[in-house]
């Protein structure tokens, strides 16, 4: 197989939507409280065919998410209720590939996030986020249907901590037997499609 080949075809296993299953910390290999996004955080991930990318991510504890808020803003709105917001949510987008080194496969290598074209943290804006993944697959109907692909994340952070996010692809659907089916148009274009069925 081609470089380009391969390329081609470990973009076609990650492309999709993802949910966030869970987010752990570390540092120095111990584990620590989230302070980003707190205990049950959610999120989504996903991945364009095409090579463009988006994550968000935010903490859903009360204390880290005022009620009282409204978008666009108000100007009575508290400073510190949406400093509040923005430290515990991290929302980014751009172009994203994969390592070209013989290491990387459809189910385990590195991929690189930008340059970041937007990011809700100024800082990040034009950098490249670097993280490792694996690709695993549920094989009972335990908590998620057979079959769904599971995507697990390591990223070093700014403060030095290491966080590993666990990520459930969403854009499918489950057969009779609660197995599940990626969403068929994810590798197609819709038009093309629907074209081709006239």
């Amino acid at each position: 197989m081609s470089s380009d080949s391969k390329i081609q075809a470990i973009v076609r296993a990650l492309a999709g939507t993802y949910a966030l299953i869970n987010s752990t910390a570390t540092l120095n290999g111990v584990s620590i409280p989230d302070i980003a996004f707190g205990e049950d955080p959610v999120g989504l991930l996903t991945y364009t065919p095409s090579g463009f990318m988006s994550l968000n991510i935010a903490a859903t504890q009360s204390q880290y998410r005022p009620a009282n808020l409204t978008f666009p803003y108000n100007e009575t709105d508290s400073k510190q209720d949406w400093a509040l917001v923005g430290q515990h949510t991290l929302s980014y987008a751009g172009p994203w590939s994969v390592s070209h080194d013989d290491s990387t496969t459809e189910k385990s290598g590195s991929l690189v996030h930008g340059p970041i074209w937007m990011a809700n943290v100024p800082k990040w804006t034009g950098i490249e986020e670097h993280s490792n993944y694996s690709v695993h697959e549920t094989k009972s109907s335990e908590g998620f249907p057979k079959g769904t692909k599971l995507l697990r994340m390591e990223s070093k952070w700014d403060n030095g901590n290491e966080g590993v996010l666990w990520w459930r692809r969403v854009d499918g659907s489950t057969d009779e037997n609660d197995n599940w089916i990626p969403n068929s148009l994810i590798n197609g274009s819709p038009l093309k499609e629907a074209d081709e069925g006239k």
